[in-house]
């Protein structure tokens, strides 16, 4: 999986200037993807595997999950995962 130190993920609202500066790049990928018309549950999960190496159910992706949703800047909208700016 790709290594990203979730605690150290900025807090508050994502703005388009943030999301382009996040390191490492599949996680401006995964945000990127969420945008606009969302992603469905097995795009998330087909990013997963090929950009992290890892299942949807797997503990790094419910972390990696679990933070960004925390955060407010993804959430689950039905079946679609949204990337979430302001």
């Amino acid at each position: 999986m790709v290594s990203v130190d979730l605690d150290s993920l900025p807090s508050g609202p994502l703005s388009m200037t943030a999301l382009v500066s996040l390191e490492p790049a599949p996680l401006r990928r995964l945000l990127k993807s969420g945008l606009r018309r969302g992603m469905a549950s097995s795009d998330l999960a087909s990013l997963l595997a090929d950009d992290w190496q890892c299942s949807l159910d797997s503990p790094e992706a419910q972390a990696l999950l679990a933070a960004l949703q925390e955060r407010g800047w993804l959430g689950r909208d039905g079946d679609l995962w949204k990337t979430k700016l302001g």
